[in-house]
This record gives C-alpha cells, sequence and structure tokens, in this order.
C-alpha cells in the first residue's frame, strides 16, 4: 500500500517538476544573450545621482535571433528578489543592439548591479558589474588636462627660445611619438577601412546593391586619401606579416545602434603601427606648411607659432584628419599665386580638393582675381592645371563602379552633411540652437551660402579687389555662418590665413574657440589609442571626463554659449573686420 502510493506520489510530482523547470530552461536559452560594460565601474562621484541628475552610462550589448527583429526587448535591472523594468528597445534585423542607461539610485548602489533583457517569457542570461567609488578618478583626469596644457606650453616656450631650425630637433620627434598612440577612433577606423576596402577590391565610396557593407560606412570624402590609405597597409603587412581582414571583418555589429563604437570591427596588437603610417602625411604636411607660412611672411617665428599651436598638435599629430594635407595645398597654392605663378597655383587648390573639398573655394576666387589683373584669356588658360587632379578623381571612382553615383555621393555628404545618413547639426554654430529647441535643421549652405559666394566673386571684380587671401577667409567664414557643420578641425583651414594677414588676436582666439568646445564637449579618453584603453571607460578617470561631457550636453545654456553664442558672434566680427576697407599698414599676403 505504501509503496503504490509512493509510485503515484512520483508519477504526480516528475511532470510537475518537468512542467515547472522547462520554462525556466527555455528562458535560459532563447537566444538572448547580454554583456554589460564596463565590468567595474570605478564612479567618479561618491554618491549615485538622484534620478534625472547628470550621470555617467553604462552600456549593454544585446544578442538575439532575427527571428525577434521589430519585437519590443525590455531591459531589466534586479531589486532584491523582483525585477523591475529600465527600459525597452526594439529588436533589429541585425540580431545585436547596443544601448545605454544612466547610473542613477533609482535602480544602482554601490556593489554589484544585475541586469537581463526579457522577451516575453523568455530572459537572457543575467549580467552582473560593479560600481565603486573611485576617489582619485576626478583628480587624475584635471591632471590629464593639465598636463597636456603644461606640456604644450613648455614646447611653445622651447620653440620661441631655439628658432625655427633647433624646434625642429624637437618638434619632429614629438609629433612623431604622439601620432601611434592616440586617435579620434571612430575617425581612426575610416582612415583604415578605407584603404582595406581599395585592397579586398570593394568600391569604398558605393557599397553597391545590395550593400556589401553598411552604406553609413562608405568612404564619404574625395577618393585620393583612401589610395594613400592602401599603400599603409600594404607596408603594414610587410612589417608585421598581418592578413587582409574579410569584408565582413570590418563591420562592427553595433554599427546600427553606437555608430562612433565601430572602430571596435578592427582593433589589431599592432595598431598603433599602422595608425602612424595613416598619419604621416598629416604630420609632414603640418610642417611643410609651417615651412611655407615662414617663407610667405618672411618670418621663421611665424612657422613656430604654427608647429607649437595645439589644435595643429591635435589636428596633425593626434586626431588623424585629412585637413593638415588640404591645408598645405592651400597654402601653396596661395604661395604660387604670390608670385604669379597661376598653373601651380591652380594645380595645388585642385589636389587639395581631391583630399578635402574646401581648397575648391580658392578656384574661382583667383579666376576672378586673375581675370580683373590681366583679362579673361591670361587667367583662363592656366586653369588646365585642375585636369590632373579631376582626372585622378574621376579614374579612381571610375575603378570601383559608377563615377555619377560616387560624385552624386560626395556632392550630397559634403554638401548636406549627415551623420548615418540623418541630417543633422554638430560643432561650432548657431544652429545649434535648432538641435536645442528640437527644430529640423535648415541647409542654409545651399539656399544661403553658396548665392552669398557667388555675390562675392561678383564683389570681388567689381571692387577690384584681389587679396585672394582675405576673400578665401571671407568665404570660409561665409562657410561657418551658414553650414550645418562646422567641426573643431576646420579651424585648421583658417589659421594659416590670419598668421599670413598677421593678425594675431585672431589667431589666438580661432584656435581658443575648438578647443574650449572640445574641452566641454569631447572624452579626452576617447583619443588614447584602443591599443592602450580597449575600453575608454576602464578608468574612472574617463568617467568623469564622459560625466562633464554629458552635463555639458544636457545643459542648455552652457552648450549654446560654447557651441553658438560666442563662435557666431566671433564669425561675424571677424567678417566685419575684413570686409573693413585696408588702412595703410596692415598686412596682407599683396604687400607681405
Amino acid at each position: 500500500m505504501r509503496r503504490g502510493l509512493a509510485w503515484l506520489l512520483l508519477a504526480f510530482l516528475v511532470p510537475a517538476a518537468v512542467l515547472a523547470v522547462s520554462p525556466a530552461t527555455a528562458a535560459q536559452n532563447c537566444g538572448v544573450g547580454l554583456t554589460a560594460g564596463p565590468s567595474q565601474v570605478h564612479f567618479p562621484l561618491n554618491t549615485i545621482p538622484s534620478p534625472g541628475a547628470t550621470t555617467f552610462s553604462e552600456t549593454f550589448d544585446v544578442t538575439y535571433p532575427p527571428s525577434l527583429a521589430n519585437e519590443t526587448l525590455t531591459l531589466e535591472y534586479l531589486n532584491g528578489s523582483q525585477w523591475y523594468k529600465l527600459e525597452n528597445f526594439t529588436a533589429n534585423g541585425l540580431g545585436f543592439t547596443e544601448t545605454s542607461y544612466g547610473l542613477d539610485r533609482g535602480w544602482v548602489r554601490f556593489g554589484t548591479a544585475s541586469v537581463r533583457v526579457a522577451s516575453g517569457t523568455c530572459y537572457s542570461n543575467t549580467a552582473t558589474f560593479g560600481v565603486g567609488y573611485d576617489s582619485s578618478a576626478t583628480m587624475l583626469d584635471i591632471m590629464a588636462y593639465a598636463a597636456m596644457a603644461g606640456s604644450v606650453l613648455a614646447f611653445f616656450i622651447l620653440g620661441t627660445r631655439f628658432g625655427w631650425r633647433r624646434f625642429l630637433i624637437l618638434a619632429i620627434p614629438a609629433y612623431l611619438a604622439l601620432s601611434p598612440w592616440t586617435g579620434q577612433r571612430y575617425d581612426v577606423y575610416f582612415l583604415i577601412s578605407s584603404g582595406i576596402r581599395v585592397l579586398q577590391h570593394v568600391n569604398p565610396f558605393m557599397p553597391g546593391n545590395p550593400p556589401v557593407y553598411p552604406g553609413p560606412l562608405k568612404w564619404a570624402y574625395p577618393p585620393i586619401y583612401p589610395v594613400y590609405s592602401a599603400f599603409s597597409y600594404l607596408v603594414y603587412q610587410a612589417f608585421t606579416g598581418a592578413h587582409l581582414p574579410s569584408i565582413s571583418s570590418l563591420t562592427w555589429p553595433g554599427w546600427f545602434t553606437e555608430t562612433y563604437n565601430v572602430y571596435l570591427a578592427f582593433v589589431p596588437s599592432n595598431l598603433p603601427l599602422l595608425v602612424m603610417l595613416l598619419k604621416l602625411p598629416m604630420v609632414a604636411s603640418a610642417f611643410l606648411t609651417g615651412w611655407l607660412l615662414a617663407k610667405m611672411t618672411g618670418r621663421e617665428s611665424t612657422s613656430i607659432l604654427w608647429i607649437a599651436n595645439p589644435l595643429v598638435i591635435l589636428v596633425a599629430a593626434v586626431w588623424g584628419q585629412l585637413d593638415p594635407i588640404a591645408t598645405l595645398m592651400a597654402v601653396a597654392s596661395l604661395y604660387y599665386f604670390q608670385k604669379g605663378k597661376a598653373y601651380h597655383a591652380y594645380l595645388f587648390a585642385s589636389f587639395g580638393a581631391a583630399v578635402k573639398v574646401w581648397p575648391a573655394i580658392m578656384i574661382p576666387v583667383m579666376l576672378v582675381a586673375s581675370i580683373r589683373k590681366g583679362g579673361l584669356k591670361a587667367a583662363v588658360r592656366p586653369i588646365v592645371a585642375v585636369i590632373p587632379a579631376v582626372a585622378l578623381t574621376m579614374g579612381l571612382y571610375g575603378a570601383y563602379g559608377s563615377i555619377l553615383n560616387s560624385l552624386s555621393v560626395l556632392i550630397y555628404a559634403r554638401g548636406i552633411p549627415t551623420f548615418a545618413g540623418a541630417f543633422t547639426v554638430n560643432g561650432l554654430t548657431w544652429q545649434e540652437v535648432l538641435f536645442v529647441l528640437k527644430s529640423p535643421p535648415v541647409p542654409l549652405f545651399l539656399y544661403v551660402g553658396v548665392p552669398i559666394y557667388a555675390a562675392l566673386l561678383v564683389w570681388i571684380y567689381w571692387k577690384n579687389d584681389t587679396d585672394v587671401v582675405k576673400w578665401t577667409l571671407v568665404s570660409i567664414l561665409v562657410l561657418f555662418l551658414t553650414y550645418n557643420y562646422v567641426n573643431p578641425q576646420y579651424f585648421y583651414w583658417i589659421l594659416p590665413l590670419f598668421l599670413l594677414q598677421g593678425r594675431r588676436l585672431s589667431y589666438v582666439v580661432f584656435t581658443a574657440l575648438p578647443l574650449a568646445f572640445m574641452a566641454a564637449a569631447y572624452d579626452f579618453f576617447y583619443f588614447v589609442s584602443p591599443a592602450i584603453l580597449h575600453n575608454e571607460y576602464a578608468i574612472g578617470a574617463s568617467i568623469a571626463d564622459q560625466i562633464k561631457v554629458n552635463y555639458f550636453y544636457q545643459t542648455d545654456w552652457l552648450f549654446i554659449l560654447i557651441a553658438a553664442a560666442i563662435p557666431t558672434t566671433v564669425y561675424v566680427l571677424s567678417l566685419f573686420a575684413q570686409l573693413k576697407p585696408i588702412h595703410r599698414g596692415t598686412r596682407t599676403m599683396e604687400n607681405v
């Protein structure tokens, strides 16, 4: 009797246990995965902020099967024995979402936090991360900025003491030492990937249809630099024996939700060597620009002012941008135009535009000035010098597909710059006010900037004012006032023009503006090579710096002041200063 009762009870309990365990087992094996980063948050504040306050956001990488596309997933946190919702997000067709959530007292305490992702009755693994107070984080962040400022000041003082030639012995190694271990991670990815795509025989300017890689990861600048990037990678392979990455490996799966982390697709152990090779033209361009400025002004001190400038160091040696190359070509164009060698002037300006578009604005200015000086026939003849750059550009586009399609991408991307395909505003422009007001940006450059530029050309001819430096500078200021992107590196273009005019105060102000913006709007540690600091938020100093960035963007009055009000005021005042009648004794390129 007892044995029969036992078997009966067992027959009841086993199915019940199976039914109880099966959902949990299914929940843990539904194909949703979750990781949290960093695994240990070195929080720089001794108290966790209240909900809604400025704070640091923990990052969550979520993977899931394609079958969940367009489904709502929920990020949850554990409080005691209960799970509570943090936020919802929609699964995409890529099967990967990177999302983040600010650390506040509503869901986090010092210690260990647990999170998971829910999809109906299906749950991911439980991811944990630690939160601890790092009392030294803020001080280390401040010390990093102080060390940078002190180094730049010492660099400049040594330059004024040493003289140009002796200063080069210090300056060249300093630039080269910075180059491998730094770089704006997002931009360096594009420097690298564009050349690799060339070597893969994949069009780096258009992903094709169907796309070989995501459209937002295309190279949206003129086509010359990717050829150099490909050459750099071949040299890199010769030194390291590295293999050519596959096409798919260059696409980080989270590009759709967190574009600025696309660099994670390619972080080889020998990355510093490759980055140094990629930056060599930029570093060389900075020094050659300084040399030309000394020749054009007759003062070696001008070269020191240029090479010791912190913005020049940042853009040429640290950032990894094309502006130094294009600016060298622009200054060389001015140098030859000053000497009456229009052919050389057009040649250098056109090749500068084939690297980064902006030197193209000089060509019509020089043409109109030449027509006013020597007549139409004599002025037009040297314009054939643009043919080599145009032919090379068309040839590179044609080698990888449709010339017209590639040109349309370039014209649209530069005429109406976008971010990940969406029209946006960025940098030091009054249009940032539109961002704060949640108003759609207006493409004023096409509707207002281009007509004003055309009017300037008419004015140059009518008034017989052939100061090309001045009108190039005015054109850039008009661009700054009408373009929806005025990134910090754009100021690199205008600094040599102020030096040629002898406007030292303007030179200082236009150096300070982008540096002040970057100090507020950028995380310093994002410029440290991922070969050194793979996760930029692994240290408390970087978290402190990111809280500073978050505060800047969340504080409307401060954001508008630094990003819009002060820069726009400076642009307008500088424009008026350029357009005032030139008084006797004012330095221009005509009398240098």
